[in-house]
């Protein structure tokens, strides 16, 4: 079930467990999941990498040289069968470059085997996704919300939602971290769509 179909479930869960959140809930209506054009994770990280600190418009110019230096479809072998200098040649900085090398040899590999992550748990696919290089956990958590749609996600980690939680609970940013930390149990086991709702309340006017 996708994760803004999970809103009305949440809602009635914070209504005994986090009234602020509920409130916040009820009037940020979420969006309909984001749509994760890469049909399988590898390239969906790849996407992920490529988008790492440069802006949205110069991602999207990049990964579609990459896509057309990779015959059209981004798939492990394929991305083996170049070398680092034509990967760079796409846009990629030699650390994307070999971030990008180093998740198709290990999926390759089946160190990192996508097919297995709907039988894993969540701690279980962060563990064997932060062993690739270039890829933290931040990354590895947007993974498992926005691609495998894992329902309880927390990503402290997360500039905007440390920002949205600091408005929201009326804390220093600094102290965002420490508040979530207090509220898991509360949001658990819908902390994804928690997230997402604190993400959006940032962006929805007050009524």
């Amino acid at each position: 079930m996708s994760l803004h179909e999970l809103q009305p479930a949440a809602e009635a869960r914070w209504s005994t467990t986090d009234k602020v959140l509920h409130k916040v809930s009820k009037k940020t209506p979420l969006d309909p999941d984001p749509q994760i054009a890469e049909a399988d994770g590898f390239a969906t990280l790849v996407t992920s990498i490529v988008h790492q600190q440069v802006s949205m418009a110069a991602a999207r110019t990049i990964h579609g040289r990459l896509v057309q230096a990779l015959g059209g479809k981004v798939t492990p072998r394929r991305v083996l069968n170049r070398t680092p200098d034509q990967l760079r040649a796409a846009g990629l900085s030699r650390m994307k470059a070999a971030f990008i090398l180093d998740l198709a040899d290990k999926t390759l590999r089946k160190e990192v085997e996508f097919a297995r992550f709907p039988a894993m748990t969540d701690d279980e696919i962060l563990a064997e996704l932060t062993e690739v290089k270039g890829i933290g956990t931040w990354t590895a958590k947007m993974f498992l919300m926005f691609h495998l749609h894992r329902p309880d996600v927390l990503p402290f980690e997360d500039l905007g939602l440390r920002l949205a939680v600091s408005e929201v609970y009326g804390v220093p940013p600094e102290m965002a971290p420490q508040v979530m930390a207090e509220h898991r149990e509360a949001w658990s086991p819908y902390c994804s769509v928690a997230s997402r709702i604190l993400w959006q309340s940032r962006r929805t006017p007050a009524k």
